[in-house]
């Protein structure tokens, strides 16, 4: 391997840590606010909100990513 691609493979790990540690904060706000929603018997699919957030991401292949996210979210606050 060049040294070149090992520096721009380094840089992508970085980025790829405070990705994994943001997502795993994202998890624990979407537990919380699945509390929430059982608890005033609200449905966990809010399309109002997925259309929201996912008008604020113009790239397509970001949208993609947050279409898992937002998939991932559903299920642990529907297993609340």
């Amino acid at each position: 391997m060049t040294k070149d691609l090992r520096k721009w493979r380094k840089k992508i790990d970085r980025v790829d840590k405070k990705l994994e540690k943001l997502l795993a904060k994202r998890e624990k706000l979407v537990v919380e606010i699945g509390k929430i929603k059982k608890s005033k018997d609200l449905d966990v699919e809010q399309l109002s909100r997925e259309k929201e957030v996912f008008s604020k991401i113009k790239n397509p292949r970001t949208k993609r990513i947050f279409k898992e996210i937002i998939k991932i979210s559903k299920e642990s606050q529907s297993k609340l």
